[in-house]
């Protein structure tokens, strides 16, 4: 897959965007102590929430996760996964996945901030890191899925998914407990769970922005 790049005229939406994210500099601690509830045996993690500009709007990338995996097969997510003992913060972790899932080069991507840190009922605490992936101007910016990880490579309108029209909560039961999840109505894709619980905390935020009359 190949998109053209976008540079200077994408910095109004980007500084926006950046205004209601947490600094990526707050994010270079433990992120297990970010997270009040955390487990002794859970797992640091990070995601990379990439926005990217597609046919003349900002779309978000996500991935639909390969049917052979052993957890989550096919599902609608960010690319990501564990914070490994070579990566120095979780925006490092959230970038090298990006790349080893769908091929995208770190430099491609500006880091505009981080979202809340939650933890996912398989015991992972995560990092959702924001970035705006660009390339140089006459530059492509070119994703490949890895066969082993992606089923497939998505842009969503963005748009569309901050729409809270678009969104309800289900029930569901793990462990024999009940939990209350967030799901994303999309006329291709089922999104729930913590990609869902993502893109609502990032419309919340966003939404601040037009009821402050910012930008």
């Amino acid at each position: 897959m190949f998109f053209p790049a976008y540079g200077l005229n994408m910095l109004g939406d980007a500084a926006k965007i950046a205004s209601v994210l947490t600094p990526p500099h707050h994010m270079n601690g433990n992120i297990k102590d970010m997270f009040v509830s955390a487990m002794a045996t859970d797992r640091p993690a990070a995601v990379l929430v990439g926005l990217i500009k597609h046919q003349h709007s900002l779309h978000i990338l996500m991935t639909r996760r390969a049917p052979h995996l052993a957890t989550h097969a096919g599902q609608i997510s960010f690319p990501g996964g564990k914070i490994e003992t070579y990566d120095a913060t979780p925006v490092d972790a959230a970038l090298r996945e990006a790349h080893e899932e769908v091929a995208l080069q770190p430099d491609h991507v500006t880091i505009l901030g981080s979202l809340s840190v939650l933890r996912s009922p398989a015991g992972f605490i995560v990092a959702p890191i924001v970035g705006m992936i660009t390339a140089d101007e006459g530059a492509v910016v070119k994703l490949a899925p890895d066969p082993a990880e992606v089923d497939d490579i998505l842009l969503l309108p963005l748009d569309h998914m901050l729409d809270r029209q678009n969104y309800r909560r289900e029930t569901h039961e793990r462990d024999g407990v009940m939990r209350h999840t967030w799901v994303i109505d999309h006329p291709a894709h089922y999104i729930w769970g913590l990609s869902a619980a993502i893109i609502v905390e990032l419309s919340d935020r966003l939404q601040t922005l037009s009821q402050t009359g910012a930008g």
